[in-house]
C-alpha cells in the first residue's frame, strides 16, 4: 500500500486518475478544441484554460479544465483605522490569504437543438481534486516603544484592534505558502456562439470547494467549506 501523507502527492494521486479517465473518454470523441478565459466568483478570480472533448451524441461534450484561482473567506470585511492618516485597509482576523490551483472533468448536455447561427444552451456538472494554499496575512501593528510591527494577527493584536495600521503589500509572506488538498464540485450553465471562427463560452453557476483539513484564513472561523456563485468567461479557435 502507498502511504500518502503530503498534500503534493495526494494532489498528484487524484489529478493522474483525472487524467486517465480523461483520456479514456477522448477514444470516444470527435474532435477536441481548447480555450482559455477568466474567473469572477463572489469569493475571488483567477484564470482557467481547457480542452473541449466532443461526444459522438451531439448532445453531450466534456471537458478538463486546469484553473488558479483565489479564494476569499464569505466573513472577510475590509476596513481602514482613521486613528491614522492615510491608512491601508485590512482584513480584521484575517490571518492567511488563499488560492487554489485544481483540476476538473466536466459534463455538459445540450439543452434543445444545436443550431450554429444562434447560441447553444448547457447545463453542467464539475468535479475534481484541489490543492489549496495558503500564505501569512501580515498586517502592519503600532506598539508603543517600538517600531510599527509587520505581523500576523492573533488574540492580543484583536484585542488591541486600534492599533492596527493596516495591511501590508500581499508580496510579504509568498515564500511562506502551505498547502492542503481538497475537492471541487459545481453546477453550472453555459452560453455557447459562435463568431468570425472563434468560440465564446460564457458559464455561469455555483462552486463548492472543500477543505477536509480546512483552508485557514479567517481566525476562529470555519475554513473548511467555501460556496460561490461565479461567472466565466472563455474563448476558443473553432474547427
Amino acid at each position: 500500500m502507498i502511504a500518502v501523507s503530503h498534500p503534493y502527492t495526494k494532489f498528484w494521486l487524484l489529478s493522474m486518475g483525472l487524467i486517465q479517465g480523461l483520456f479514456s473518454q477522448a477514444q470516444f470523441a470527435k474532435t477536441t478544441q481548447f480555450s482559455s478565459g477568466g474567473i469572477l466568483s463572489t469569493n475571488g478570480f483567477g484564470i482557467v484554460v481547457q480542452a473541449h472533448l466532443t461526444d459522438n451524441n451531439e448532445k453531450k461534450s466534456h471537458h478538463v479544465s486546469g484553473y488558479l484561482h483565489t479564494i476569499k473567506h464569505a466573513q472577510e470585511s475590509r476596513i481602514k483605522n482613521d486613528k491614522y492618516v492615510n491608512p491601508n485597509p485590512y482584513v480584521f482576523g484575517k490571518i492567511n490569504a488563499g488560492g487554489g490551483i485544481g483540476l476538473d472533468y466536466t459534463f455538459l448536455y445540450l439543452i434543445g437543438e444545436k443550431n450554429n447561427k444562434t447560441p447553444s444552451l448547457y447545463w453542467g456538472t464539475s468535479l475534481g481534486p484541489m490543492l489549496g494554499i495558503i500564505k501569512p496575512y501580515y498586517i502592519s501593528y503600532d506598539k508603543r516603544g517600538e517600531q510599527n510591527l509587520v505581523i500576523v494577527q492573533d488574540e492580543y493584536i484583536m484585542a488591541n484592534q486600534d492599533s492596527i495600521i493596516g495591511g501590508v503589500s500581499w508580496i510579504k509572506g509568498i515564500n511562506e505558502m502551505k498547502y492542503t488538498t481538497g475537492i471541487h464540485i459545481d453546477l453550472h450553465v453555459v452560453i455557447e456562439w459562435t463568431q468570425y471562427l472563434t468560440i465564446h463560452r460564457w458559464q455561469n453557476g455555483v462552486r463548492m470547494n472543500y477543505f477536509p483539513k480546512n483552508l485557514t484564513i479567517l481566525y476562529q472561523a470555519k475554513n473548511a467549506l467555501f460556496l460561490s456563485f461565479y461567472t466565466q468567461y472563455t474563448l476558443g479557435k473553432s474547427t
